[in-house]
Protein backbone atom coordinates (compact mmCIF):
# COMPACT_ATOMS: atom_id res chain seq x y z
CA UNK A 1 0.00 0.00 0.00
CA UNK A 2 1.18 3.68 -0.81
CA UNK A 3 -0.12 7.35 -0.27
CA UNK A 4 0.15 9.77 -2.75
CA UNK A 5 -0.92 13.23 -1.46
CA UNK A 6 -1.85 15.92 -3.05
CA UNK A 7 -0.85 19.32 -1.85
CA UNK A 8 -3.03 22.24 -1.81
CA UNK A 9 -2.44 25.48 -3.46
CA UNK A 10 0.66 27.05 -3.17
CA UNK A 11 1.64 24.31 -0.86
CA UNK A 12 4.70 21.63 -1.04
CA UNK A 13 6.13 18.33 0.29
CA UNK A 14 8.19 20.79 2.75
CA UNK A 15 5.19 23.11 3.79
CA UNK A 16 1.92 22.53 6.08
CA UNK A 17 1.85 19.11 8.12
CA UNK A 18 3.54 16.83 5.72
CA UNK A 19 6.98 17.42 7.70
CA UNK A 20 5.75 16.23 10.47
CA UNK A 21 3.72 13.43 8.79
CA UNK A 22 6.99 12.39 6.98
CA UNK A 23 8.84 10.64 9.94
CA UNK A 24 5.55 9.16 11.22
CA UNK A 25 4.98 7.06 8.30
CA UNK A 26 8.46 6.02 7.67
CA UNK A 27 8.73 5.08 11.18
CA UNK A 28 5.49 2.80 10.14
CA UNK A 29 6.44 1.48 7.39
CA UNK A 30 4.29 3.04 5.38
CA UNK A 31 5.05 3.89 1.57
CA UNK A 32 4.10 7.48 0.72
CA UNK A 33 5.07 10.26 -1.92
CA UNK A 34 4.32 14.02 -1.76
CA UNK A 35 4.96 15.30 -5.67
CA UNK A 36 5.96 19.11 -5.80
CA UNK A 37 3.10 20.30 -8.02
CA UNK A 38 4.03 22.72 -10.49
CA UNK A 39 2.30 26.44 -11.41
CA UNK A 40 2.88 28.38 -7.66
CA UNK A 41 0.64 30.92 -7.53
CA UNK A 42 -0.76 30.06 -10.74
CA UNK A 43 -0.92 26.39 -10.99
CA UNK A 44 -2.87 24.57 -14.11
CA UNK A 45 -5.20 21.77 -13.29
CA UNK A 46 -3.77 19.72 -16.28
CA UNK A 47 -0.47 20.28 -15.21
CA UNK A 48 -1.04 18.97 -11.56
CA UNK A 49 -2.91 16.28 -13.07
CA UNK A 50 -0.08 14.90 -14.78
CA UNK A 51 2.26 15.14 -12.46
CA UNK A 52 -0.04 13.08 -10.10
CA UNK A 53 -0.05 10.44 -12.89
CA UNK A 54 3.54 9.97 -13.21
CA UNK A 55 3.33 9.05 -9.30
CA UNK A 56 0.40 7.17 -9.57
CA UNK A 57 2.05 5.27 -12.59
CA UNK A 58 4.84 4.02 -9.77
CA UNK A 59 2.55 2.12 -7.74
CA UNK A 60 1.70 -1.91 -7.91
CA UNK A 61 -0.20 -2.29 -5.14
CA UNK A 62 -3.10 -0.75 -3.24
CA UNK A 63 -3.13 3.59 -3.35
CA UNK A 64 -4.63 5.37 -0.42
CA UNK A 65 -5.08 9.20 -2.13
CA UNK A 66 -4.94 12.10 -0.28
CA UNK A 67 -6.00 15.48 -1.24
CA UNK A 68 -5.04 18.77 0.92
CA UNK A 69 -7.68 21.91 0.06
CA UNK A 70 -6.83 22.47 -4.02
CA UNK A 71 -5.24 18.76 -3.36
CA UNK A 72 -8.86 17.53 -3.08
CA UNK A 73 -9.83 19.39 -6.58
CA UNK A 74 -6.89 18.33 -8.30
CA UNK A 75 -7.92 14.48 -6.49
CA UNK A 76 -11.05 14.36 -8.07
CA UNK A 77 -10.11 15.41 -11.40
CA UNK A 78 -7.56 13.48 -11.67
CA UNK A 79 -9.66 10.33 -10.72
CA UNK A 80 -12.09 10.91 -12.93
CA UNK A 81 -9.40 11.12 -16.36
CA UNK A 82 -7.33 7.86 -14.93
CA UNK A 83 -9.87 5.73 -12.94
CA UNK A 84 -7.77 3.94 -10.44
CA UNK A 85 -8.43 0.09 -10.20
CA UNK A 86 -6.07 0.06 -7.26
CA UNK A 87 -7.55 3.33 -4.54
CA UNK A 88 -7.91 1.67 -1.76
CA UNK A 89 -9.28 5.10 0.07
CA UNK A 90 -9.82 8.46 -1.33
CA UNK A 91 -9.55 11.02 1.83
CA UNK A 92 -10.50 14.71 1.51
CA UNK A 93 -8.76 17.69 3.85
CA UNK A 94 -10.50 20.53 3.97
CA UNK A 95 -12.59 19.79 0.45
CA UNK A 96 -14.13 21.85 -2.24
CA UNK A 97 -17.40 21.21 -3.26
CA UNK A 98 -18.30 20.46 -6.94
CA UNK A 99 -19.39 24.19 -7.56
CA UNK A 100 -18.25 25.88 -10.38
CA UNK A 101 -18.31 29.09 -8.51
CA UNK A 102 -15.04 28.17 -7.11
CA UNK A 103 -13.29 29.21 -9.98
CA UNK A 104 -14.10 32.47 -8.94
CA UNK A 105 -11.81 32.08 -5.75
CA UNK A 106 -8.70 33.68 -5.63
CA UNK A 107 -8.90 35.74 -8.61
CA UNK A 108 -9.36 33.21 -10.61
CA UNK A 109 -5.63 32.27 -10.05
CA UNK A 110 -6.66 28.47 -10.26
CA UNK A 111 -9.88 28.97 -12.55
CA UNK A 112 -8.98 25.80 -15.09
CA UNK A 113 -9.54 23.68 -12.09
CA UNK A 114 -13.28 24.05 -11.70
CA UNK A 115 -14.12 24.22 -15.74
CA UNK A 116 -17.15 21.42 -15.14
CA UNK A 117 -18.56 19.46 -12.59
CA UNK A 118 -16.71 16.64 -12.29
CA UNK A 119 -19.02 12.97 -12.57
CA UNK A 120 -18.83 12.10 -8.87
CA UNK A 121 -21.03 9.09 -9.84
CA UNK A 122 -17.83 7.26 -11.45
CA UNK A 123 -15.57 8.35 -8.71
CA UNK A 124 -18.17 6.65 -5.99
CA UNK A 125 -17.49 3.14 -7.33
CA UNK A 126 -13.94 3.42 -7.40
CA UNK A 127 -13.69 3.07 -3.38
CA UNK A 128 -15.72 2.10 -0.95
CA UNK A 129 -13.43 4.41 2.11
CA UNK A 130 -14.00 8.26 0.96
CA UNK A 131 -13.52 10.13 3.50
CA UNK A 132 -13.68 13.89 4.35
CA UNK A 133 -11.92 15.94 6.94
CA UNK A 134 -13.16 19.35 7.76
CA UNK A 135 -12.98 22.04 10.33
CA UNK A 136 -16.07 24.06 11.22
CA UNK A 137 -13.24 27.25 11.48
CA UNK A 138 -11.88 26.74 7.89
CA UNK A 139 -11.04 30.04 6.86
CA UNK A 140 -10.54 29.68 3.41
CA UNK A 141 -13.42 26.93 2.62
CA UNK A 142 -16.55 27.29 4.17
CA UNK A 143 -17.69 23.92 6.00
CA UNK A 144 -20.70 23.58 4.38
CA UNK A 145 -18.33 23.02 1.02
CA UNK A 146 -17.24 19.72 2.97
CA UNK A 147 -21.18 18.69 4.12
CA UNK A 148 -22.17 19.04 0.42
CA UNK A 149 -19.32 16.66 -1.22
CA UNK A 150 -19.99 14.47 1.95
CA UNK A 151 -23.45 14.11 0.42
CA UNK A 152 -22.36 13.92 -3.25
CA UNK A 153 -19.80 11.04 -2.78
CA UNK A 154 -21.82 9.38 -0.40
CA UNK A 155 -18.69 9.76 1.93
CA UNK A 156 -18.03 9.80 5.90
CA UNK A 157 -17.41 13.21 7.63
CA UNK A 158 -15.18 13.82 10.18
CA UNK A 159 -15.95 17.38 11.43
CA UNK A 160 -13.53 19.19 13.91
CA UNK A 161 -14.07 22.31 15.40
CA UNK A 162 -10.41 24.06 15.63
CA UNK A 163 -8.57 22.78 12.44
CA UNK A 164 -8.69 25.47 10.59
CA UNK A 165 -7.57 24.97 7.02
CA UNK A 166 -5.94 21.72 8.20
CA UNK A 167 -2.72 23.63 7.23
CA UNK A 168 -0.55 23.81 10.86
CA UNK A 169 1.98 21.91 11.15
CA UNK A 170 0.31 19.69 14.38
CA UNK A 171 -2.69 18.77 11.98
CA UNK A 172 -0.73 15.90 10.54
CA UNK A 173 -1.96 13.83 13.89
CA UNK A 174 -5.37 13.98 12.96
CA UNK A 175 -4.71 12.51 9.65
CA UNK A 176 -1.99 10.34 10.63
CA UNK A 177 -5.14 8.37 13.16
CA UNK A 178 -6.95 8.54 10.02
CA UNK A 179 -4.67 6.74 7.61
CA UNK A 180 -3.87 4.58 10.84
CA UNK A 181 -7.54 3.58 10.71
CA UNK A 182 -7.87 2.76 7.21
CA UNK A 183 -4.34 0.88 6.73
CA UNK A 184 -5.68 -1.06 9.90
CA UNK A 185 -8.50 -2.29 8.12
CA UNK A 186 -6.72 -3.66 5.44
Amino acid sequence: MKIIFIHGYTSSPNADWYPNIVPELAAKNIEYAIPTLSGGDTPHADDWIQEVHAEVEKVQGPVILIGHSLGTRAALLYLEKHPMPNLYALILVATFNNSLENAKRKDEQYADFFTHEIDIKKIQSLTKTRIIMHSMDDESIPYQQARDMTRDLNATLLTYRDRGHFSDPENYSYILDVIQNIVNMK
